[in-house]
């Protein structure tokens, strides 16, 4: 039906409309299992970390057997999963629903990016950059419709299901498009604190999606409101993402980093202080800056060796498994705002870090 590089690219887009959904539908509904399964905090928020781990997972999968896993392959995975979590009776089978779809996620995120970038040659990155935006609209959709429907995620799920399934039929042909085969490179450099920066960063990230809802509940705020400041929060991180595909060129990459902990480290103090309804949404333009400041930096400073791109994502992704944990197993002790609290904490501490290390980063950087 269409070229294989047409195919690729628009099945990578409709796939990850999914992927973005499951972000922030997950988050939303945690409220929801806890109510229907009777479970506490620190253990819906296992969710979160099941699902991310089960990502990581697929990444280090496709760190071993990258040109044995096809798009058809990978996108299985997030059609079997969101099932999965759609059906749920237990608590459970949602587990596993977020098993299978974290290791699809996992697996469709690691295929899809390499692949595209050298099917279109000269265009690729901007073709990368459609699939973030995509992205952050699934994200963005899923807890309106979520809220709009009276909180009820399994038609959500059904949803995700569906277009993941769409996605996998128009990924027929395109098995080998864009593959890109393991080489020898002599360029690869370990740079620990860039990957120290991602984990703080996308593990705040990570756990601002999925925390942030059940975090305003405990403000006060009912679940359709929390829902709502979710999508907002979406909104706000797709026009972060839009202003740096038109302006990252023009901006240090780790200066990119350090705005997004500062402007998050603002936020969190005046969600915690002042109103968390008005400044959680705005700590979504930190969202959408972290992994452009962390992976750019990171490819930069690494070199072009085929095992940077996944060392990064893999250590991104193991931030945005613990980071969850930690803050699902304080917040409720440190009162209403204590995971605001503890968000500004984080973010202060890498703000410092950023600072502390700003010229030895650069330096770095100029040596890559």
């Amino acid at each position: 039906m269409f070229a294989p590089r047409l195919a690729l690219l628009l099945s990578g887009l409709v796939s990850f409309v999914a992927l973005g959904a499951s972000m922030s539908i997950t988050g939303a509904a945690l409220p929801v299992y806890e109510r229907l399964f009777g479970i506490d905090t620190a253990t819906s928020g296992l969710l979160v970390s099941t699902l991310w781990v089960s990502c990581l997972l697929g990444v280090v999968t496709m760190y071993f057997r990258a040109e044995s896993v096809t798009p058809r392959l990978s996108l299985g995975g997030i059609v079997l999963g969101s099932v999965l979590l759609a059906v749920a009776p237990t608590w459970g089978l949602t587990l596993l629903g977020a098993v299978v779809f974290g290791y699809g996620y996992g697996l469709v995120a690691a295929v899809y990016n390499p692949r595209i970038l050298v099917a279109w040659g000269e265009t690729g990155p901007s073709k990368v950059s459609m699939l973030n935006a995509v992205f952050s609209a699934g994200a963005i959709l899923a807890p309106w419709i979520f809220g709009l429907i009276g909180s009820d995620q399994r038609p959500v799920f059904w949803a995700m299901a569906a277009i993941s399934a769409l996605a996998w039929g128009m990924a027929g042909g395109t098995a080998t498009t864009g593959q890109v085969r393991r080489a020898e490179s002599g360029g690869f450099r370990w740079r620990w604190p860039v990957l120290g920066f991602a984990i703080l960063g996308i593990g705040t990230e990570a756990s601002l999606a999925g925390l942030g809802p059940s975090a305003l509940i405990r403000t006060g705020l009912s679940e359709d409101k929390a829902a709502s400041l979710l999508a907002l929060f979406f909104i706000a991180a797709l026009v972060a993402r839009v202003g740096l595909v038109l302006f990252s060129h023009r901006l240090p990459d780790f200066g990119i980093y350090l705005g997004g902990a500062a402007w998050a480290l603002v936020c969190a103090l005046g969600a915690a202080t002042i109103s968390a309804p008005f400044f959680f949404p705005l700590m979504g333009v930190s969202a959408g800056m972290f992994f452009q400041g962390t992976f750019v930096t990171g490819t930069r400073q690494m070199g072009d060796d085929p095992r940077v791109s996944p060392i990064l994502l893999g250590v991104g992704l193991v931030g945005a498994t613990i980071a969850p944990i930690f803050y699902a197993r304080l917040m409720d002790a440190l009162g209403n705002h204590g995971f605001f609290w503890l968000v500004a904490g984080v973010m202060g501490l890498a703000s410092l870090g950023s600072v502390v290390m700003w010229r030895p980063m650069m330096a770095q950087r100029s040596q890559a």
